[in-house]
């Protein structure tokens, strides 16, 4: 009796997941992903250096954990696995074989997101679970009457740069560099 309730429950169709979820997108965790690189680098509690050149100076400074952290926000500011943005970006995805590496890509038409591109590689592993090998962030927006470019980069387990151009009206463009490495190699 108990071995035909156990066939019958095993033989049950599994639910048609083409039409539960059909619309429903779920996109790279790039924020989960970045809070995690930094709970990482709180535990490992190795020295911590800020590189940083622009407005006409160059400094290296040695962080703390609430220097660094406030450092990363450029990274944390729109996240766009959150469902409310599933309509405003396109996710492609293809793999390269000659390095061996999974990339995701999503961009926006809408001119009023800041966030225009967002590209996360994956080195795949069939025995483990996919590491990421890099996270690329390009932003464009206005604060005020300033023009904002950034390009956000982190090397994963390595480094977070960001390069960001600053222009007012037709005046010269202002390009700072900022490196934020707990490698010591890099």
């Amino acid at each position: 009796m108990l071995l035909s309730a156990f066939v019958i429950i095993s033989c049950k169709p599994a639910p048609d997941k083409s039409t539960a979820n059909a619309d429903e997108k779920t996109f790279f965790p790039v924020n989960a992903y970045i809070v995690a690189q930094l709970h990482l680098i709180d535990s490992l509690q190795l020295p911590v250096a800020r590189y940083y050149s622009g407005e006409g100076h160059e400094d290296t400074t040695a962080l703390n954990s609430a220097e660094y952290r406030a450092l990363a926000a450029p990274f944390l500011e729109t996240d766009i696995s959150d469902p409310k943005w599933k309509d405003k970006y396109v996710e492609e995805s293809f793999a390269d074989q000659s390095i061996p590496s999974v990339s995701f890509n999503y961009q926006t038409r809408d001119s009023s997101l800041p966030v225009k591109r967002v590209d996360v590689v994956l080195k795949p592993d069939p025995v483990q679970t996919d590491k990421v090998k890099s996270v690329y962030i390009e932003k464009l927006f206005k604060r005020g009457d300033t023009l904002i470019n950034e390009k956000l980069f982190w090397k994963a387990d390595h480094y977070y740069q960001v390069i960001s151009t600053r222009q007012i009206a037709a005046g010269q463009p202002v390009i700072t560099k900022l490196k934020v490495a707990w490698d010591p190699t890099e």
